[in-house]
């Protein structure tokens, strides 16, 4: 049984260090979007940390935080406009599941359009406000 587990161990580290760079390359290029924004770029975050709208589930309970997606409609030297999900999770990990799916299948509410500044928005992302970004055009 230790000798299974020893031989276990290497393989396990290896893997761990393989998850590990992933994640700083995924970290690195979500970066680099957030520092060079453009229209049609998707975030997973925090609605309610940009949102002034109170996000219910399906029964009308209030979901704080409420995670989900943001949509930028506009973009320029001073920052974003963005626009958010119609539907919201108290789960990180529907978002993050969401951002990876068929955006085409995802409702935005134009109603709420909110201005977040280029600082504002490095922040958010530093900050784990989002978590996710995509820009569904680059391949």
């Amino acid at each position: 049984m230790t000798r299974r587990l020893f031989r276990l161990l290497p393989a396990l580290f290896v893997l761990s260090g393989v998850l590990l760079l992933a994640a700083c390359q995924r970290g690195d290029a979500d970066k680099a979007l957030i520092e060079a924004p453009a229209v049609g770029d998707v975030y997973a975050a925090e609605l309610s940390a940009f949102s002034d709208y109170e996000f219910t589930d399906e029964d009308n309970k209030p979901i704080d935080p409420a995670y989900g997606l943001l949509k930028v409609v506009a973009a320029d030297a001073d920052g974003v406009v963005v626009i958010t999900e119609n539907a919201a999770s108290a789960e990180k990990s529907v978002s993050r599941s969401d951002i990876r799916g068929d955006l085409s299948t995802i409702e935005f509410d134009e109603s709420e359009q909110i201005r977040i500044g280029k600082a504002d928005l490095v922040k958010a992302h530093t900050d784990g406000l989002i978590y996710v970004v995509k820009r569904p055009d680059a391949k």
